[in-house]
């Protein structure tokens, strides 16, 4: 009979998965009497391998350390200290939540278009600019899943965001906390490009890590690219400048000007902001502008996985992998 299930959980906290990550893997069905079952004992292991990307084989065997099936699968950018075992977790868990996601979405992508000619076909619709929501809006129907991670594989967050392919469709994962919708909207869409510019064609998976501050100035081509697209969809330019008219400006005031001038030129107003930050690299009083935007905004993951419990076809998803798509999203009372 394989191990207990408490040795099994040490085996995988061992491995330095996220105790959160492995309580939110456990399916609900396990139970006392459960221990007693063999089947049961096997069927948990192979539970918990479907929801982490494990290898199943390595859980069935307790002399072997778990293993992830994702190893070397995937591209990752502004990488800093994370080991090969660390970035195998993310990517595995990753793809393995993309996939329950994919499975409740139609498939129904468009290819072949521009940022620019998506851009226009949300304001055709009667949009004044195109905002975090909009952008959501055309992933989903576009047969691409959106979620933001409230669960993560290992202690530290680490990832800003991630775009997956799973056969020929496509997922993104948010895990940038944020109460600015602007700059959810941002990482969006610069994962969208990274689906929409082919960059996903030989590695499966890329991951965006965070910086202490977002720049353009980066020495990577894909990443260029996926910035100058995620700037064109959001502002209509793939590279806006947006400088300040009085060298002493004030956050409140930059945030009003931004406000009023946003729905003149089709720019979301914190989009403006955040392109006078990218401008001026006066982060600080970017995001002090950012406040006075969103004077009573809620924690933007809220508003991306509230839109995609709506969107999933939950009837198509396995009832174990919709309880634990649950508890990722952070959806649990839902």
């Amino acid at each position: 009979m394989p191990e207990n299930a408490a040795a099994l959980r040490h085996r995988l906290t061992q491995l330095g998965l996220n105790p959160a990550a492995i309580d939110a893997a456990w399916p609900k069905w396990w139970s006392a009497e459960a221990e007693d079952s063999t089947s049961a004992r096997v069927e948990l292991r192979f539970s918990l391998a479907r929801n982490l990307g494990l290898d199943p084989r390595t859980l069935l065997d307790e002399t072997q350390a778990p293993r992830f099936v994702w190893h070397e699968q995937a591209r990752f950018k502004h990488l800093r200290r994370e080991t090969g075992h660390q970035l195998d977790a993310i990517t595995s868990f990753g793809r393995a939540v993309a996939a329950l996601l994919i499975s409740g979405t139609e498939g129904n992508r468009v290819s072949g278009v521009s940022a620019a000619t998506l851009r226009r076909m949300i304001l055709q619709n009667g949009r004044p600019y195109v905002a975090l929501g909009d952008v959501l809006v055309l992933c989903w129907s576009m047969g691409v899943p959106v979620a933001h991670l409230r669960v993560f594989p290992l202690r530290q967050k680490r990832m800003a965001a991630m775009s997956v392919r799973v056969n020929d469709r496509f997922a993104v994962l948010l895990a940038k906390d944020s109460r600015y919708p602007a700059e959810l909207a941002f990482f969006l869409a610069h994962e969208l490009g990274h689906i929409w510019l082919g960059h996903l064609e030989k590695e499966p998976v890329v991951i965006d890590f965070e910086q202490d501050s977002p720049t353009l100035e980066v020495d990577d081509t894909e990443e260029q690219a996926a910035d100058a697209f995620a700037l064109e969809l959001l502002t209509g330019e793939p590279s806006p400048t947006v400088l300040p008219k009085d060298p002493k400006y004030r956050a409140r005031d930059l945030a009003l000007r931004a406000v009023r001038s946003g729905p003149e030129l089709g720019i979301e107003p914190g989009v403006l902001v955040m392109c006078f930050g990218y401008s001026t690299k006066d982060w600080t009083g970017a995001y002090a502008a950012l406040r006075f935007v969103y004077r009573d905004s809620e924690p933007v993951w809220s508003q991306v996985n509230r839109a995609a419990w709506l969107q999933l076809k939950r009837s198509e998803i396995p009832s174990e992998g919709l309880d634990y798509l649950q508890l990722v999203l952070g959806l649990s009372e839902e």
